[in-house]
């Protein structure tokens, strides 16, 4: 039966499909489809629910030269799934876990804006229900989540500190290939693959997202006139640009639109709340893996 090797634990809107996506390019690393295959933390279990056989089925096309993987965020979403860490050690007790972190507060606010545009990828009507304060006022784990030392905690009952490799999603952007170097070390692989080939990987980017959907909500009174979307198909990019540009010019036109469809911006009176927040636990974090994290106090 083949398990995974290693698992990438989190944190969620960390940089993990970015950090899965060059892993995939790797031929002697097998990891799952999908990315966050939930077997050990899942609303209402009904991944663990499947069993084992399920969640090593998903790992039956690796080659017999190379390790598995896979990255579940929800691995870190204690207290909201409490039993994640000790359900991996019963079922992996040798395995290598990987946690990447990032400025708690700024991933707080990702997580918020994921949220949006999940649902807005599904409905493409879907109106921002409410405030990044309104979110996490309600949805307590979205703070919790960046409360990584609490997270490691829950793992350090079970696992020694060698199973762990720690990092960080700045470090992840700004120097790739010595991260990747980093990270085939700690699972045992030929640490001199090129990871980077033709392209960087940056994984999951909102802005690019805020443009496609807004974009879209703009448009959506053209495309409902009867034949103009085959029209629109017919016309040269630089046509629909121009017309969209336009309709952009008209007066509050886009600025109802992103009142309604676009993730409201934090306050910086809460920016400076959180940091309050985090700054209690961010030095055990910082003792704890002996760096300077005082640049998450800003």
């Amino acid at each position: 039966m083949r398990l995974p090797d290693f698992i990438i634990i989190g944190a969620a809107k960390s940089g993990t499909t970015t950090l899965y996506q060059y892993l995939c390019r790797h031929p002697q690393i097998f990891m799952s489809t999908p990315k966050e295959v939930d077997f050990f933390a899942s609303n209402n279990d009904v991944n663990y629910a499947k069993g084992l056989n399920w969640y090593a089925s998903l790992f039956v096309e690796a080659g017999t030269q190379q390790i598995c993987g896979e990255a579940t965020p929800k691995y870190t979403y204690w207290p909201h799934f409490p039993d994640a860490a000790i359900r991996i050690a019963q079922v992996l007790p040798q395995v290598k876990l990987i946690y990447i972190m990032r400025h708690p507060v700024e991933r707080a606010y990702s997580h918020y804006v994921q949220f949006i545009k999940n649902h807005q990828n599904k409905q493409h009507n879907f109106k921002v229900p409410e405030t990044f304060e309104k979110s996490i006022e309600k949805n307590t784990y979205i703070l919790n989540i960046s409360d990584y030392m609490k997270q490691i905690e829950q793992y350090l009952q079970f696992f020694p500190r060698e199973s762990f490799l720690f990092l960080f999603l700045d470090d992840l952007i700004q120097n790739p290939a010595e991260v990747m170097r980093k990270v085939c070390g700690f699972v045992g692989i030929d640490e001199d693959f090129n990871f980077i080939q033709n392209n960087h990987i940056v994984a999951n980017q909102a802005h690019s997202h805020t443009e496609w959907f807004l974009r879209s909500r703009i448009t959506t009174p053209l495309r409902s006139i009867p034949g103009m979307t085959r029209i629109a198909n017919l016309l040269p990019q630089s046509v629909r640009d121009g017309v969209y540009k336009g309709l952009r010019k008209l007066p509050y036109y886009e600025e109802y639109q992103r009142k309604q469809y676009v993730a409201s911006p934090m306050r910086p009176k809460t920016r400076q709340m959180l940091l309050g927040r985090f700054q209690e636990t961010n030095p055990k974090l910082a003792e704890f893996l002996h760096c300077d994290l005082s640049n998450w106090s800003k």
